[in-house]
């Protein structure tokens, strides 16, 4: 009895196991297409952050690249004009040095007359000249 009990219902067991099995695999295929779209919009939103960020980090580079060539700028400026001074202050001192001389060269051919009143006329006909040292 058993045995023809089976033999009836097979088919509909069967075509019942048949559904259950399409329904559970629409089931496991819906539950994946809504983790993946769940898994796109994040991945979506994570992407825009990411082009957020990228174009925050262009913005500051450039930022820094516009400061450096700034500093690079005054550097240049800032060497240009100490080479200008050093130029102008070693032909200062070339002048003082050949006015040096000069005085040096006319204290060493002046007439000294003998005596010390001589000396002391000398010397005060001299300060003036010898204060500028």
């Amino acid at each position: 009895m058993f045995a023809l009990l089976i033999a009836r219902l097979w088919k509909p067991s069967a075509l019942a196991l048949a559904i259950a099995a399409a329904l559970g695999y629409a089931a496991l295929l819906l539950h994946q297409r809504d983790a993946a779209r769940a898994d796109a919009r994040r991945l979506k939103a994570l992407l825009a952050a990411a082009a957020a960020s990228n174009a925050a980090m262009q913005s500051a580079v450039q930022t820094q690249n516009a400061a450096v060539a700034q500093v690079r700028a005054q550097l240049a400026a800032a060497t240009r004009n100490a080479a200008a001074r050093e130029r102008a202050a070693a032909l200062r001192a070339a002048a003082a040095m050949r006015e040096a001389a000069a005085g040096a060269r006319a204290l060493e051919q002046a007439p000294i007359d003998s005596g010390c009143a001589a000396a002391v006329r000398w010397g005060n006909d001299q300060a003036a000249g010898l204060a500028r040292w």
